[in-house]
């Protein structure tokens, strides 16, 4: 059974370039997705070809948007003791375009007032001073 699964997350670490058996690069990284108690890490091998090509802007904090196969896992851990968690096998994996990666936009003038100064654009402005009562 094959579950997908789509979530938004920060990234705990930087990402690794790696490179599989098969001879295939992928991007391997931990994110953390959920709120306060409710948040759960979710470990992310992303065979995207577009983020593998990205894989230097995606460091610790940045937001990401992840796609892919869910699948639970299970491990020893170091004290002895069986641990679970959750893994995306991603095919679509991008930088999300929220928080700490929102592109600096700057406002765009008035298509009217483009090529003009601000001042000439306000003498330009009919102005209406009569107030009716």
């Amino acid at each position: 059974m094959a579950i997908e699964a789509a979530l938004f997350g920060t990234l705990g670490t930087d990402a690794e370039q790696k490179i599989s058996k098969t001879e295939k690069p992928y991007l391997r990284m931990n994110v953390r997705t959920g709120e306060g108690d409710a948040a759960v890490w979710v470990s992310v091998m992303a065979f995207d070809r577009d983020a593998i090509d990205l894989a230097d802007k995606f460091i610790r904090g940045a937001r990401v948007y992840v796609e892919g196969k869910l699948t639970p896992t299970t491990w020893l851990g170091e004290n002895g003791i069986m641990r679970h968690g959750l893994s995306i096998m991603s095919w679509h994996c991008r930088l999300a375009q929220i928080g700490r990666n929102e592109p600096v936009r700057k406002p765009k003038p008035h298509r009217e007032d483009r090529g003009r100064s601000l001042k000439t654009a306000a003498a330009a402005a009919p102005f209406n001073d009569e107030i009716g009562f």
